[in-house]
Protein backbone atom coordinates (compact mmCIF):
# COMPACT_ATOMS: atom_id res chain seq x y z
CA UNK A 1 0.00 0.00 0.00
CA UNK A 2 1.43 3.48 -1.09
CA UNK A 3 -0.03 6.21 0.51
CA UNK A 4 0.53 10.18 1.26
CA UNK A 5 -2.11 12.37 2.96
CA UNK A 6 -0.65 15.42 1.42
CA UNK A 7 -3.50 16.76 -1.28
CA UNK A 8 -1.49 18.76 -3.81
CA UNK A 9 -4.58 20.77 -4.45
CA UNK A 10 -5.16 21.83 -1.08
CA UNK A 11 -1.66 22.73 -0.56
CA UNK A 12 -0.92 25.06 -3.53
CA UNK A 13 -3.13 28.08 -4.76
CA UNK A 14 -4.85 27.89 -8.11
CA UNK A 15 -2.55 30.58 -9.89
CA UNK A 16 0.40 28.62 -9.72
CA UNK A 17 -1.32 25.43 -11.14
CA UNK A 18 -2.48 27.15 -14.14
CA UNK A 19 1.29 28.53 -14.85
CA UNK A 20 2.91 25.50 -14.32
CA UNK A 21 0.29 23.26 -16.73
CA UNK A 22 0.90 26.12 -19.03
CA UNK A 23 4.64 25.52 -18.89
CA UNK A 24 3.97 22.09 -18.89
CA UNK A 25 1.43 22.29 -22.12
CA UNK A 26 5.13 24.31 -23.78
CA UNK A 27 7.72 21.88 -23.18
CA UNK A 28 4.78 18.70 -23.95
CA UNK A 29 4.31 20.94 -27.67
CA UNK A 30 7.87 20.82 -27.69
CA UNK A 31 8.83 17.18 -27.36
CA UNK A 32 5.46 16.46 -29.63
CA UNK A 33 7.01 18.75 -32.56
CA UNK A 34 10.36 16.76 -31.75
CA UNK A 35 8.74 13.35 -31.93
CA UNK A 36 6.77 14.50 -35.26
CA UNK A 37 10.25 15.06 -36.96
CA UNK A 38 11.85 11.99 -35.37
CA UNK A 39 9.75 8.67 -35.93
CA UNK A 40 9.32 6.24 -33.09
CA UNK A 41 12.24 3.28 -33.76
CA UNK A 42 11.01 -0.26 -33.30
CA UNK A 43 8.55 -2.51 -34.98
CA UNK A 44 6.43 -5.31 -33.41
CA UNK A 45 8.23 -7.15 -30.62
CA UNK A 46 10.58 -4.01 -30.13
CA UNK A 47 9.80 -2.28 -26.48
CA UNK A 48 8.34 1.04 -27.25
CA UNK A 49 10.74 3.95 -27.03
CA UNK A 50 11.57 4.38 -23.26
CA UNK A 51 8.66 1.90 -22.82
CA UNK A 52 8.42 1.24 -18.98
CA UNK A 53 10.70 -2.26 -19.35
CA UNK A 54 7.66 -3.95 -21.53
CA UNK A 55 9.14 -6.33 -23.58
CA UNK A 56 7.42 -8.28 -26.23
CA UNK A 57 6.68 -12.14 -25.45
CA UNK A 58 9.50 -13.15 -28.63
CA UNK A 59 11.82 -10.03 -27.99
CA UNK A 60 15.63 -11.28 -27.64
CA UNK A 61 16.06 -13.22 -25.04
CA UNK A 62 18.54 -11.71 -22.22
CA UNK A 63 19.86 -8.03 -21.76
CA UNK A 64 19.65 -5.45 -24.95
CA UNK A 65 22.23 -5.98 -26.75
CA UNK A 66 25.11 -3.76 -26.83
CA UNK A 67 24.78 -0.12 -28.45
CA UNK A 68 25.21 0.09 -32.69
CA UNK A 69 28.54 1.37 -33.62
CA UNK A 70 28.69 5.37 -33.46
CA UNK A 71 25.35 5.22 -31.22
CA UNK A 72 25.08 7.38 -27.90
CA UNK A 73 26.43 5.69 -24.63
CA UNK A 74 24.48 7.23 -20.96
CA UNK A 75 27.29 8.96 -19.77
CA UNK A 76 26.92 9.23 -15.72
CA UNK A 77 27.06 12.98 -14.00
CA UNK A 78 29.61 13.79 -11.41
CA UNK A 79 28.74 11.97 -8.47
CA UNK A 80 26.02 9.35 -9.47
CA UNK A 81 26.73 5.89 -7.74
CA UNK A 82 23.99 3.61 -7.78
CA UNK A 83 23.58 3.40 -4.46
CA UNK A 84 22.58 7.43 -4.13
CA UNK A 85 19.62 9.04 -4.91
CA UNK A 86 18.80 10.78 -8.21
CA UNK A 87 16.13 12.45 -6.94
CA UNK A 88 17.19 12.94 -3.38
CA UNK A 89 12.82 14.88 -2.73
CA UNK A 90 9.18 13.12 -2.77
CA UNK A 91 9.26 10.99 -5.74
CA UNK A 92 7.45 7.67 -4.83
CA UNK A 93 6.95 4.66 -7.48
CA UNK A 94 8.65 5.57 -9.74
CA UNK A 95 8.34 4.78 -13.89
CA UNK A 96 10.47 6.31 -16.79
CA UNK A 97 9.86 6.41 -20.84
CA UNK A 98 11.98 8.34 -23.67
CA UNK A 99 10.85 10.50 -25.83
CA UNK A 100 13.34 12.36 -28.68
CA UNK A 101 16.23 12.04 -27.13
CA UNK A 102 14.66 13.08 -23.48
CA UNK A 103 13.85 10.98 -20.72
CA UNK A 104 10.93 11.32 -18.50
CA UNK A 105 9.97 10.05 -14.42
CA UNK A 106 6.73 10.37 -13.13
CA UNK A 107 6.10 9.78 -9.59
CA UNK A 108 3.72 9.56 -6.63
CA UNK A 109 1.80 12.60 -5.28
CA UNK A 110 3.56 14.91 -3.79
CA UNK A 111 3.77 18.51 -2.48
CA UNK A 112 3.79 19.82 -6.12
CA UNK A 113 1.53 17.60 -8.22
CA UNK A 114 -0.77 14.91 -8.19
CA UNK A 115 1.50 13.40 -10.91
CA UNK A 116 5.03 15.34 -10.72
CA UNK A 117 7.20 15.08 -13.81
CA UNK A 118 11.29 15.32 -14.05
CA UNK A 119 13.15 15.02 -17.14
CA UNK A 120 16.93 14.35 -17.86
CA UNK A 121 19.33 13.71 -21.03
CA UNK A 122 20.23 10.19 -19.07
CA UNK A 123 19.09 7.56 -17.03
CA UNK A 124 21.08 8.41 -14.70
CA UNK A 125 20.83 12.03 -14.57
CA UNK A 126 20.75 14.99 -13.63
CA UNK A 127 17.05 14.81 -13.34
CA UNK A 128 15.31 18.26 -13.30
CA UNK A 129 11.40 18.83 -12.69
CA UNK A 130 8.77 20.01 -14.97
CA UNK A 131 6.85 22.76 -13.85
CA UNK A 132 3.41 22.55 -12.90
CA UNK A 133 1.02 18.62 -13.07
CA UNK A 134 1.49 15.89 -15.78
CA UNK A 135 -2.64 15.23 -14.90
CA UNK A 136 -5.04 17.64 -15.77
CA UNK A 137 -7.60 17.18 -13.49
CA UNK A 138 -8.79 14.01 -11.71
CA UNK A 139 -11.68 11.84 -12.82
CA UNK A 140 -15.21 12.81 -11.57
CA UNK A 141 -15.06 9.65 -9.33
CA UNK A 142 -11.92 10.30 -8.11
CA UNK A 143 -10.95 12.40 -5.07
CA UNK A 144 -7.26 14.42 -4.30
CA UNK A 145 -4.36 13.26 -2.19
CA UNK A 146 -3.43 9.94 -2.89
CA UNK A 147 -2.65 9.73 -6.77
CA UNK A 148 -0.10 7.05 -6.28
CA UNK A 149 1.97 4.92 -8.78
CA UNK A 150 1.89 6.45 -12.31
CA UNK A 151 2.75 4.11 -15.33
CA UNK A 152 2.78 5.96 -18.90
CA UNK A 153 3.30 4.43 -22.37
CA UNK A 154 4.59 6.02 -24.86
CA UNK A 155 2.12 5.78 -28.53
CA UNK A 156 2.59 2.83 -31.07
CA UNK A 157 0.84 0.77 -33.44
CA UNK A 158 0.50 4.46 -35.37
CA UNK A 159 -1.26 6.31 -32.37
CA UNK A 160 -0.27 9.64 -31.01
CA UNK A 161 -1.44 9.33 -27.29
CA UNK A 162 0.47 8.55 -24.73
CA UNK A 163 -1.37 6.81 -22.05
CA UNK A 164 -0.91 7.28 -17.88
CA UNK A 165 -2.68 4.72 -15.91
CA UNK A 166 -2.71 5.89 -12.16
CA UNK A 167 -4.37 4.72 -8.94
CA UNK A 168 -6.81 7.54 -7.00
CA UNK A 169 -9.03 7.33 -3.97
CA UNK A 170 -12.75 7.12 -4.73
CA UNK A 171 -15.16 9.75 -3.42
CA UNK A 172 -17.90 7.44 -2.32
CA UNK A 173 -15.57 5.50 0.37
CA UNK A 174 -12.09 4.50 1.74
CA UNK A 175 -10.80 2.38 -1.52
CA UNK A 176 -8.32 3.08 -4.53
CA UNK A 177 -8.72 2.18 -7.88
CA UNK A 178 -6.92 2.68 -11.33
CA UNK A 179 -8.26 5.44 -13.94
CA UNK A 180 -6.84 5.94 -17.50
CA UNK A 181 -5.80 9.09 -19.15
CA UNK A 182 -4.61 10.05 -22.40
CA UNK A 183 -2.25 13.68 -23.33
CA UNK A 184 -0.49 14.47 -26.83
CA UNK A 185 2.69 15.00 -25.17
CA UNK A 186 4.72 13.27 -22.21
CA UNK A 187 4.50 16.20 -19.78
CA UNK A 188 1.01 16.18 -20.24
CA UNK A 189 -1.30 17.40 -19.50
CA UNK A 190 -3.46 13.85 -19.50
CA UNK A 191 -6.91 14.09 -19.80
CA UNK A 192 -8.77 11.57 -17.13
CA UNK A 193 -11.24 9.05 -19.39
CA UNK A 194 -14.63 9.32 -17.11
CA UNK A 195 -17.27 6.94 -16.48
CA UNK A 196 -15.84 5.16 -13.89
CA UNK A 197 -12.56 3.86 -13.05
CA UNK A 198 -10.57 1.28 -14.80
CA UNK A 199 -10.41 -1.28 -12.73
CA UNK A 200 -12.25 -1.40 -9.03
CA UNK A 201 -12.54 -4.48 -7.46
CA UNK A 202 -14.30 -3.41 -4.56
CA UNK A 203 -14.64 -6.93 -3.10
CA UNK A 204 -10.92 -7.14 -2.80
CA UNK A 205 -10.38 -3.63 -0.94
CA UNK A 206 -9.67 -1.59 -4.29
CA UNK A 207 -6.88 -1.43 -6.54
CA UNK A 208 -3.48 -0.03 -6.47
CA UNK A 209 -0.15 0.05 -8.33
CA UNK A 210 -1.00 -0.77 -12.36
CA UNK A 211 1.90 -1.80 -14.51
CA UNK A 212 1.57 -1.82 -18.65
CA UNK A 213 2.55 -4.99 -20.62
CA UNK A 214 2.60 -5.48 -24.33
CA UNK A 215 3.41 -8.90 -26.21
CA UNK A 216 5.28 -9.09 -29.03
CA UNK A 217 2.11 -9.71 -31.21
CA UNK A 218 0.55 -6.16 -29.57
CA UNK A 219 -1.54 -7.59 -26.79
CA UNK A 220 -2.14 -5.58 -24.15
CA UNK A 221 -2.00 -6.26 -20.32
CA UNK A 222 -2.40 -4.43 -17.36
CA UNK A 223 -1.22 -5.57 -13.88
CA UNK A 224 -2.29 -4.30 -10.45
CA UNK A 225 -2.07 -5.41 -6.83
CA UNK A 226 -5.40 -5.93 -4.93
CA UNK A 227 -5.65 -3.81 -1.90
CA UNK A 228 -7.44 -5.92 0.71
CA UNK A 229 -4.20 -6.49 3.25
CA UNK A 230 -5.38 -10.61 4.18
CA UNK A 231 -5.86 -11.45 0.58
CA UNK A 232 -3.04 -9.17 -1.19
CA UNK A 233 -2.01 -10.26 -4.54
CA UNK A 234 -1.02 -9.78 -8.14
CA UNK A 235 -3.45 -9.70 -10.88
CA UNK A 236 -3.29 -9.91 -14.69
CA UNK A 237 -5.73 -8.23 -16.89
CA UNK A 238 -6.06 -8.02 -20.66
CA UNK A 239 -6.63 -4.69 -22.38
CA UNK A 240 -8.00 -3.52 -25.90
CA UNK A 241 -5.88 -2.29 -28.37
CA UNK A 242 -5.53 1.15 -27.04
CA UNK A 243 -5.27 0.32 -23.87
CA UNK A 244 -8.45 2.41 -22.41
CA UNK A 245 -10.50 -0.34 -22.01
CA UNK A 246 -10.77 -3.98 -19.82
CA UNK A 247 -10.54 -6.65 -22.90
CA UNK A 248 -11.26 -10.08 -20.51
CA UNK A 249 -11.52 -11.10 -17.11
CA UNK A 250 -8.65 -10.38 -14.42
CA UNK A 251 -7.10 -13.45 -13.04
CA UNK A 252 -4.94 -13.55 -10.02
CA UNK A 253 -0.98 -14.83 -11.05
CA UNK A 254 0.49 -14.27 -7.40
CA UNK A 255 0.05 -13.48 -3.84
CA UNK A 256 2.14 -13.10 -0.87
CA UNK A 257 4.50 -16.90 0.05
CA UNK A 258 4.87 -17.44 4.06
CA UNK A 259 8.07 -15.80 3.85
CA UNK A 260 7.56 -12.71 2.86
CA UNK A 261 7.19 -9.58 4.60
CA UNK A 262 3.19 -8.35 5.50
CA UNK A 263 1.84 -8.46 1.73
CA UNK A 264 3.08 -8.14 -2.14
CA UNK A 265 3.22 -5.32 -4.40
CA UNK A 266 4.18 -3.10 -7.04
CA UNK A 267 3.92 -5.47 -9.84
CA UNK A 268 6.42 -4.97 -13.05
CA UNK A 269 6.73 -7.31 -15.75
CA UNK A 270 9.30 -8.17 -18.70
CA UNK A 271 10.29 -11.10 -21.03
CA UNK A 272 14.30 -12.08 -20.27
CA UNK A 273 16.17 -15.09 -20.69
CA UNK A 274 13.11 -16.68 -22.47
CA UNK A 275 10.79 -16.23 -19.58
CA UNK A 276 8.44 -13.79 -18.32
CA UNK A 277 10.03 -12.32 -15.25
CA UNK A 278 7.74 -10.54 -12.69
CA UNK A 279 9.44 -7.64 -10.42
CA UNK A 280 7.16 -7.21 -7.00
CA UNK A 281 7.83 -5.04 -3.95
CA UNK A 282 7.22 -6.95 0.03
CA UNK A 283 6.57 -5.35 2.77
CA UNK A 284 5.47 -2.17 4.41
CA UNK A 285 6.45 0.94 1.95
CA UNK A 286 7.24 2.74 5.35
CA UNK A 287 9.22 0.79 6.54
CA UNK A 288 13.25 -0.92 6.39
CA UNK A 289 11.80 -4.00 5.86
CA UNK A 290 10.47 -3.55 2.36
CA UNK A 291 12.42 -5.15 -0.31
CA UNK A 292 12.18 -5.92 -4.56
CA UNK A 293 11.77 -9.20 -4.91
CA UNK A 294 11.35 -11.39 -8.82
CA UNK A 295 9.34 -14.47 -9.90
CA UNK A 296 9.74 -16.02 -13.29
CA UNK A 297 7.08 -18.09 -15.26
CA UNK A 298 7.19 -19.99 -19.00
CA UNK A 299 3.48 -18.55 -19.37
CA UNK A 300 2.49 -14.92 -18.94
CA UNK A 301 -0.25 -16.06 -16.74
CA UNK A 302 2.19 -18.42 -14.99
CA UNK A 303 2.29 -20.39 -12.63
CA UNK A 304 5.37 -18.33 -11.51
CA UNK A 305 8.45 -19.59 -9.50
CA UNK A 306 9.46 -16.91 -7.00
CA UNK A 307 13.54 -16.60 -7.22
CA UNK A 308 14.09 -14.30 -4.02
CA UNK A 309 15.32 -10.84 -3.33
CA UNK A 310 16.75 -8.57 -5.37
CA UNK A 311 17.13 -5.00 -3.75
CA UNK A 312 16.76 -4.90 0.42
CA UNK A 313 18.11 -2.61 2.98
CA UNK A 314 20.28 -5.70 3.82
CA UNK A 315 21.50 -6.08 0.46
CA UNK A 316 22.32 -2.58 0.57
CA UNK A 317 24.71 -2.79 3.71
CA UNK A 318 21.91 0.23 4.79
CA UNK A 319 22.89 2.31 2.27
CA UNK A 320 19.09 1.85 0.74
CA UNK A 321 16.33 1.90 3.27
CA UNK A 322 13.63 -0.06 2.05
CA UNK A 323 13.84 0.01 -1.43
CA UNK A 324 10.84 -0.97 -3.78
CA UNK A 325 8.52 0.61 -6.45
CA UNK A 326 10.89 -0.79 -8.96
CA UNK A 327 10.34 -0.24 -12.60
CA UNK A 328 12.66 -1.68 -15.38
CA UNK A 329 13.45 0.43 -17.98
CA UNK A 330 15.27 -0.39 -21.05
CA UNK A 331 16.82 1.84 -24.48
CA UNK A 332 19.91 1.26 -26.42
CA UNK A 333 22.39 1.71 -23.54
CA UNK A 334 21.14 -1.17 -21.79
CA UNK A 335 18.36 -2.11 -18.86
CA UNK A 336 18.33 0.20 -15.72
CA UNK A 337 16.15 -0.53 -12.51
CA UNK A 338 14.12 2.50 -11.56
CA UNK A 339 12.99 2.29 -8.12
CA UNK A 340 12.74 4.40 -4.86
CA UNK A 341 14.20 4.10 -0.90
CA UNK A 342 13.26 6.35 2.03
CA UNK A 343 15.43 9.34 2.47
CA UNK A 344 13.45 10.35 6.11
CA UNK A 345 11.22 7.94 7.89
CA UNK A 346 9.24 9.96 10.29
CA UNK A 347 6.11 8.18 9.15
CA UNK A 348 3.03 9.73 7.61
CA UNK A 349 3.44 13.21 6.06
CA UNK A 350 6.76 12.95 7.11
CA UNK A 351 7.85 9.97 4.93
CA UNK A 352 10.17 10.80 2.09
CA UNK A 353 10.88 8.74 -1.00
CA UNK A 354 13.30 9.51 -3.31
CA UNK A 355 14.30 8.00 -6.79
CA UNK A 356 16.88 5.83 -7.57
CA UNK A 357 18.63 4.42 -10.94
CA UNK A 358 20.95 1.89 -11.53
CA UNK A 359 21.85 -0.80 -14.28
CA UNK A 360 20.31 -4.03 -14.56
CA UNK A 361 21.70 -7.04 -15.96
CA UNK A 362 20.53 -10.55 -16.95
CA UNK A 363 21.86 -14.26 -16.08
CA UNK A 364 19.27 -15.48 -17.99
CA UNK A 365 15.96 -14.27 -16.33
CA UNK A 366 18.05 -13.76 -13.00
CA UNK A 367 18.21 -9.90 -12.43
CA UNK A 368 21.24 -8.43 -11.03
CA UNK A 369 21.06 -4.74 -9.68
CA UNK A 370 24.74 -2.93 -10.00
CA UNK A 371 25.18 -1.32 -6.43
CA UNK A 372 23.72 -4.17 -4.77
CA UNK A 373 26.95 -5.92 -3.02
CA UNK A 374 26.85 -9.85 -4.18
CA UNK A 375 29.09 -12.31 -2.11
CA UNK A 376 31.18 -15.48 -4.00
CA UNK A 377 32.60 -18.08 -1.69
CA UNK A 378 35.85 -18.50 -2.60
CA UNK A 379 35.85 -22.45 -2.35
CA UNK A 380 33.24 -22.45 -5.09
CA UNK A 381 35.56 -21.29 -7.58
CA UNK A 382 38.07 -23.56 -9.74
CA UNK A 383 40.92 -24.44 -7.70
CA UNK A 384 44.12 -26.13 -9.01
CA UNK A 385 44.96 -28.34 -6.35
CA UNK A 386 47.83 -26.38 -4.58
CA UNK A 387 44.93 -24.39 -3.37
CA UNK A 388 41.98 -26.55 -1.78
CA UNK A 389 39.15 -26.02 0.31
CA UNK A 390 39.75 -25.56 4.10
CA UNK A 391 37.29 -26.10 6.67
CA UNK A 392 37.08 -23.23 9.16
CA UNK A 393 34.52 -22.52 11.32
CA UNK A 394 34.36 -19.30 11.68
CA UNK A 395 34.27 -18.59 7.88
CA UNK A 396 31.59 -17.52 5.93
CA UNK A 397 29.75 -20.71 4.63
CA UNK A 398 32.11 -22.48 7.11
CA UNK A 399 35.10 -22.72 4.60
CA UNK A 400 37.86 -21.02 3.11
CA UNK A 401 40.98 -22.18 0.24
CA UNK A 402 44.61 -21.52 0.71
CA UNK A 403 47.22 -21.47 1.63
CA UNK A 404 48.85 -20.37 -1.55
CA UNK A 405 52.21 -21.81 -0.80
CA UNK A 406 53.83 -22.25 -3.89
CA UNK A 407 54.16 -19.78 -6.72
CA UNK A 408 52.08 -21.70 -9.34
CA UNK A 409 49.30 -21.53 -6.74
CA UNK A 410 45.87 -20.15 -7.96
CA UNK A 411 42.09 -20.35 -7.83
CA UNK A 412 39.33 -18.72 -10.42
CA UNK A 413 35.81 -17.65 -9.25
CA UNK A 414 33.00 -16.55 -11.29
CA UNK A 415 31.30 -13.14 -10.40
CA UNK A 416 28.43 -11.58 -12.54
CA UNK A 417 28.61 -7.69 -13.64
CA UNK A 418 25.60 -6.41 -14.24
CA UNK A 419 26.73 -3.89 -16.61
CA UNK A 420 30.07 -3.10 -18.31
CA UNK A 421 32.35 -1.10 -15.75
CA UNK A 422 34.37 -0.74 -12.91
CA UNK A 423 33.90 -2.42 -9.77
CA UNK A 424 35.01 -2.71 -6.12
CA UNK A 425 35.95 -6.38 -5.33
CA UNK A 426 36.64 -6.91 -1.89
CA UNK A 427 39.02 -9.96 -0.36
CA UNK A 428 37.93 -11.55 2.79
CA UNK A 429 41.26 -13.24 4.49
CA UNK A 430 43.38 -14.78 7.05
CA UNK A 431 47.21 -14.41 7.06
CA UNK A 432 49.10 -15.75 9.93
CA UNK A 433 52.03 -16.23 8.18
CA UNK A 434 53.71 -13.36 10.07
CA UNK A 435 54.18 -11.14 7.24
CA UNK A 436 52.60 -9.77 4.29
CA UNK A 437 51.74 -11.41 1.63
CA UNK A 438 50.60 -10.39 -2.00
CA UNK A 439 48.28 -11.82 -4.52
CA UNK A 440 47.82 -11.02 -8.40
CA UNK A 441 44.43 -10.47 -9.67
CA UNK A 442 43.54 -11.02 -12.67
CA UNK A 443 40.47 -10.82 -14.63
CA UNK A 444 39.27 -13.06 -17.28
CA UNK A 445 41.99 -14.84 -17.76
CA UNK A 446 44.75 -10.89 -17.98
CA UNK A 447 46.22 -9.45 -15.03
CA UNK A 448 44.74 -6.40 -13.60
CA UNK A 449 45.84 -5.38 -9.97
CA UNK A 450 47.56 -7.08 -7.18
CA UNK A 451 46.69 -6.57 -3.37
CA UNK A 452 48.50 -7.18 -0.32
CA UNK A 453 47.32 -9.60 2.84
CA UNK A 454 48.46 -8.00 5.62
CA UNK A 455 49.58 -10.35 8.86
CA UNK A 456 46.19 -10.91 11.12
CA UNK A 457 46.08 -12.92 14.60
CA UNK A 458 44.18 -15.48 15.68
CA UNK A 459 41.12 -16.57 14.65
CA UNK A 460 40.75 -12.83 13.17
CA UNK A 461 39.83 -12.19 9.35
CA UNK A 462 41.03 -9.15 7.69
CA UNK A 463 40.03 -7.26 4.36
CA UNK A 464 41.36 -5.96 1.23
CA UNK A 465 39.96 -4.20 -2.13
CA UNK A 466 40.97 -4.58 -5.36
CA UNK A 467 39.58 -2.08 -8.45
CA UNK A 468 38.90 -3.99 -11.30
CA UNK A 469 37.33 -3.48 -15.28
CA UNK A 470 34.58 -6.20 -15.75
CA UNK A 471 32.77 -6.82 -19.10
CA UNK A 472 28.72 -6.87 -18.48
CA UNK A 473 27.76 -10.62 -17.98
CA UNK A 474 29.66 -13.70 -16.06
CA UNK A 475 34.05 -12.61 -15.78
CA UNK A 476 36.66 -14.79 -13.69
CA UNK A 477 38.20 -13.16 -10.97
CA UNK A 478 41.67 -15.16 -10.79
CA UNK A 479 44.19 -15.21 -7.60
CA UNK A 480 47.18 -16.00 -8.24
CA UNK A 481 50.53 -16.04 -5.27
CA UNK A 482 53.35 -13.44 -5.98
CA UNK A 483 54.71 -14.23 -1.94
CA UNK A 484 53.86 -14.95 1.27
CA UNK A 485 50.65 -17.41 2.10
CA UNK A 486 47.50 -16.60 3.25
CA UNK A 487 43.79 -18.08 3.10
CA UNK A 488 41.21 -17.03 1.48
CA UNK A 489 36.73 -16.73 2.18
CA UNK A 490 35.24 -15.00 -0.36
CA UNK A 491 34.71 -12.06 -2.81
CA UNK A 492 32.17 -9.77 -2.64
CA UNK A 493 31.46 -7.52 -5.86
CA UNK A 494 30.32 -4.30 -5.26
Amino acid sequence: MRWTNRDPRALAPLLPLVAGAAISALVGLVVWLAVSVVPVSGGPGVRPPGGSGRGGADAPEGAPPPSPAGSPAAIDPPGYAPAEPVIDGPFADPTMIKVAGTYFAYGTNNGDATVPVATAQSPTGPWRPVPGDALARLPAWATGGRTWAPEVVPPRDGSRSYVLYFSARRKDGDHQCIGVATASAPAGPFVPQEGGPLVCPLELGGAIDPASYIEQDGARYLLYKSEERKTAAIYLVRLSPDGLRLAGAPKQIMGRAADEPVLVEAPDLVRRGGKYVLLYSAGWYFKPNYQTRYAVASSIEGPYAKGGPVQSTGLYGGKVEGPGGADVFGDETGDYLVFHGILDSRGGSGLVRGMYVARLGWDGARPAVQGVPVRYEAERGRLNGCVSALARPNASGGSAIGPFARDDCRAEVPVFAPAAGRYAVGVRYANRSGRDSDLEVSVNGYAATSVRLRATEGAGWGSVTATVELAAGWNTIGLRRLDGQGQIDYLELR
